[in-house]
């Protein structure tokens, strides 16, 4: 057993940068396809890299790097593309998904990050569709963005973990108890020590920081879009935390957007439709 606390274990392999993000193996099966076999397939790639959150954040990592500084953080995949070039985002995709390919494959991997995938996705269009629908059109694709990261913690300490039951030498066991606790009381902290190392825009941070928080004084709409995202997602079953008997039209972020109870229930539904078929864990379509 290693005398070093979890926490300090944890950190030392954040600080010293040896983990990688996995990218979604069905996005990046596709992202290989199209480069393989279509002309011009560049738009696809785009698409499908905006919807993983590993590939996203490393290309808004790459977009709001040092050398930019002083330029306005980008907020889209095509603001990123518009920056950076084609053929430089390109490199960063494929690095991001040959660094995800050679991540630590345990056991831990295959039973957790689905799910994550999956609540991710769903809190992504939640939170477009809740723009949508609240009068916000013009924040939709942001809130779709937001709702994609805001979890980027929990796909971070996966990996962290997944690494360090790698090493042997630790004497480490995870149980699954010890996985959840170390997901839920430190993917906060980690999400947003990450977005601002890695410069990534205030309104994304701002979404990390409250997602899970009780104080919706904010000028960034975007936050209570997402919130309400996520707890409709946990509400339908989408995520590790899943709470069937949650009343949306009674959340304090239902009535601070003012959405209606028959918008809420086409929401679940949606949510349902989209993501509860059986095929949402296997391929993001």
């Amino acid at each position: 057993m290693s005398s070093m606390p979890l926490a300090e274990i944890i950190q030392e392999m954040v600080d010293a940068d040896k983990v990688h993000l996995p990218v979604h193996p069905g996005i990046a099966q596709e992202i290989a396809e199209v480069l393989a076999h279509e002309e011009n397939g560049l738009d696809q790639i785009w698409s499908l890299a905006g919807r993983d959150p590993a590939l996203s954040c490393n290309l808004f990592r790459a977009a709001n790097s040092s050398f930019f500084a002083g330029l306005k953080r980008t907020l889209s995949i095509d603001e990123v593309v518009t920056r950076l070039g084609q053929d430089k985002v390109l490199e960063v995709i494929e690095s991001a998904c040959q660094k995800g390919r050679s991540c630590p494959q345990g056991q831990l991997t295959p039973e957790y990050m689905p799910t994550l995938w999956q609540h991710s996705q769903g809190c992504a269009e939640g939170a477009r569709w809740l723009a949508e629908r609240c009068g916000y059109v013009r924040l939709a694709d942001q809130a779709y963005m937001a709702g994609l990261l805001h979890d980027i913690g929990k796909q971070f300490l996966l990996s962290v973990l997944e690494e360090i039951t790698s090493r042997d030498e630790l004497g480490i066991t995870l149980t699954r108890q010890l996985v959840h606790e170390v997901l839920e009381t430190m993917h906060v902290e980690q999400g947003l020590r990450m977005f601002k190392e890695w410069n990534l825009s205030e309104i994304y941070q701002e979404v990390i920081a409250e997602h899970h928080g009780t104080n919706l004084e904010t000028q960034n709409i975007i936050v209570p879009l997402v919130k309400l995202a996520n707890k409709g997602c946990s509400k339908v079953g989408l995520g590790l935390n899943q709470q069937a008997d949650l009343i949306l039209p009674t959340t304090a972020e239902a009535q601070f957007l003012g959405i209606d109870e028959i918008s809420l229930a086409e929401f679940e539904i949606m949510l349902e439709d989209r993501f509860l078929d059986g095929q949402a864990t296997t391929k993001i379509t």
